[in-house]
């Protein structure tokens, strides 16, 4: 449960002196809570910001898990948007929820237009922007590929668009490092470790995937301790600043989560998690060319070194989006930073999701 904590989720996120400071006079600020209909099910949804300005729907990591993300956005955006966070089905907040049959990306886009026509009717005449934070980001490319004409922008930090490719990109770099450190290795013990790996990853390449979220589990968190580097993380070092955020009592009151809740919403987010990487339309998921009909402008971010991903993932998103005009889509890598580039780079991060915004609102 750790590991996809710390591994699947970018949602616990570290603000910046930067960011804050920003000065409205009069502003209409607004923190509302409630649920939202959906097919046989509830979504929690908090929305939080100035309610005179354009909106941002804040779509969260996993899939399975959950938006908190108010804590890491709040300096942020909330007093120049109108911020939309929502805990996605059976994730969070909302209504527990165990149909496997509906755990898919289509009705998660179904899901999603009945958030975005909700927050339409409650918020008229205004635009409607999307954030998406890894699964988030993917989900994001997936509802604008079928209602694009709803959404005025939309920025994917660490997406991905092609399954396969993140997966091979992986695999490849670390047989690249096994093969490596056989090299020069002269412990036994650990050339024989090196040598089951190099067979394990092997197996997994040729196996189609079959038992997908095991094997992920295994090539993202198992081998690389072995290997010297860690698939989310650059700095890992960095990782203490997100522990400490989740021991400090403030942070829940913030976010309106008791560490009780945020226990069970871990809990649901394995499940939810395991049945999505099970299921064949996620775990081989490949809209590369579905993604060329899109004309909205697009900021997409990354992390140079985000293995979760794959590294050439943002150019292949950025390539792929052929109906955009230069002027309004835009690539940023983002370097000695990996899938939790929030707390390793957050000035460039957060910086570039304000300017691309402010220029497209």
């Amino acid at each position: 449960m750790k590991n996809i904590l710390l591994g699947v989720l970018l949602i616990f996120c570290s603000m910046i002196s930067s960011c804050k400071g920003l000065e409205q006079k009069n502003v209409a600020q607004i923190d509302e809570d409630f649920f939202i209909p959906v097919e046989k099910s509830m979504l929690y949804t908090r929305v939080v910001g100035n309610s005179e300005r354009p909106i941002i729907i804040s779509l969260h990591g996993g899939p399975g898990a959950f938006s908190v993300d108010h804590e890491f956005y709040r300096d942020v955006f909330e007093k120049e948007y109108l911020v939309v966070y929502f805990d996605q089905r059976g994730g969070g907040k909302s209504d527990e929820f165990r149909d496997k049959s509906m755990f898919t990306t289509d009705q998660f886009v179904k899901d999603l237009d009945r958030v975005v026509d909700f927050i339409r009717e409650k918020y008229p005449n205004k635009k409607i922007n999307l954030l998406g934070t890894s699964w988030g980001g993917t989900y994001g490319f997936l509802y604008m590929i079928k209602h694009q004409e709803k959404i005025n922008s939309f920025i994917s930090s660490s997406g991905f668009v092609d399954s396969p490719q993140r997966n091979f990109a992986l695999i490849a770099h670390e047989r690249k490092l096994a093969q490596a450190l056989l090299k020069t290795e002269t412990d036994s013990i650990k050339i024989t470790r090196y040598q089951q790996i190099l067979k394990k990853l092997e197996q997994i390449e040729t196996s189609g995937f079959k038992d997908f979220f095991n094997d992920m589990n295994v090539i993202r968190y198992e081998f690389p301790k072995d290997l010297g580097f860690d698939v989310y993380w650059a700095k890992p070092e960095m990782k203490e600043v997100k522990n400490k955020l989740l021991n400090d009592p403030d942070f829940y009151v913030r976010v309106k989560y008791s560490p009780e809740q945020l226990e069970t919403a871990l809990e649901r987010m394995e499940y939810i998690n395991a049945i999505f990487m099970n299921t064949e339309s996620y775990n081989n998921l490949n809209i590369v060319n579905e993604i060329g009909v899109i004309k909205k402008p697009v900021l997409v971010l990354q992390g140079e070194d985000d293995y979760a991903i794959g590294v050439e993932q943002g150019r292949t998103i950025y390539k792929a989006l052929k109906a955009i005009p230069s002027k309004d889509k835009e690539l940023l890598y983002i370097h000695n930073a990996s899938h939790n580039t929030p707390f390793e780079a957050p000035e460039i991060y957060y910086n570039a999701m304000r300017a691309f915004f402010k220029k497209h609102n």
